[in-house]
């Protein structure tokens, strides 16, 4: 019998347990991060929530596993961010379309000429001082610029024919059945420009951004959002909100709907906290 024969075939097979025992046990001991990155690299994305959930579920383990979750996470969460806001953006558009239809073009009211009278003069004895009622909370007393503010307003009554000559030409575009009083006190108390002129000559997309507070979906900051995500997972997430998140990442159908949910869960919790 042939000595070589035998020997070689064994040499060959031990050296091959020995590297796949290297392989599946030391290297990802001893280097569990680029255990995941290699082993993410080559596996294909799940994109079945149940799946996605036996994965996300080693979240809380550790070794090398727990950073294949956490690289799963990372990839489809910013993936699935990026289409919630396309879709908060284009129902936003959507959004600004239906409410031109809504828009009409008129004057002042006698209310909103008073406010800005008042204002103008208001902020012209005070100044910056204004910006610390704008931080002031309470609703249930007024301060001594408030009181001012009233005491002026009241006073210009007398002036009204004057003033609504004074503004004549002025038409800007309006929500029917709403006014502008809280965006001119906002202005007041910050000690912000009314931006009359911009008011006036505005298109009806900028009316309703600037004026009537259909502003576009904020951008997510998604880095920051996705650490805050790993520790409320990590101090309060059950069994419940990783089958939640599971979905939020896969392909089913309401997926975006789950994510959405998940980001105001972990919004309130921060706010909480």
């Amino acid at each position: 019998m042939n000595i070589q024969g035998i020997i070689l075939p064994s040499l060959i097979s031990l050296s091959v347990s020995i590297i796949f025992w290297l392989l599946v046990m030391i290297v990802p001991s001893f280097f569990p991060r680029e255990t995941a990155r290699l082993v993410s690299y080559f596996k294909k994305e799940p994109e079945d929530p149940l799946e996605i959930a036996t994965i996300l579920a080693h979240l809380g383990d550790s070794g090398w596993r727990k950073f294949f979750a956490m690289e799963l996470l990372k990839g489809r969460f910013h993936e699935k961010l990026k289409e919630l806001e396309l879709r908060k953006c284009e129902e936003w558009a959507r959004e600004v379309e239906s409410q031109k239809e809504l828009l009409e073009k008129r004057k002042l009211t006698d209310d909103e000429i008073l406010h800005i009278e008042a204002g103008k003069d208001l902020k012209r004895m005070y100044g910056d001082l204004l910006k610390a009622v704008g931080a002031d909370k309470s609703t249930f007393q007024l301060n001594r610029y408030e009181e001012e503010f009233i005491r002026i307003r009241e006073e210009k009554k007398g002036q009204i024919n004057e003033l609504r000559n004074k503004y004549d030409d002025f038409k800007f575009w309006a929500l029917k059945n709403r006014n502008l009083l809280k965006y001119i006190k906002e202005r007041i108390f910050s000690n912000k420009e009314f931006q009359l002129s911009k008011i006036k000559d505005s298109s009806k997309e900028w009316a309703l951004i600037h004026l009537w507070g259909l502003e576009a979906p904020e951008k997510y900051q998604t880095s920051k959002l996705y650490e805050n995500l790993l520790l409320y997972m990590a101090i309060v997430g059950d069994e419940k909100t990783l089958m939640e998140l599971a979905i939020s990442l896969s392909s089913h159908e309401k997926s975006l709907d789950f994510l959405d949910k998940i980001i105001k869960k972990v919004e309130n919790w921060l706010a909480r906290s």
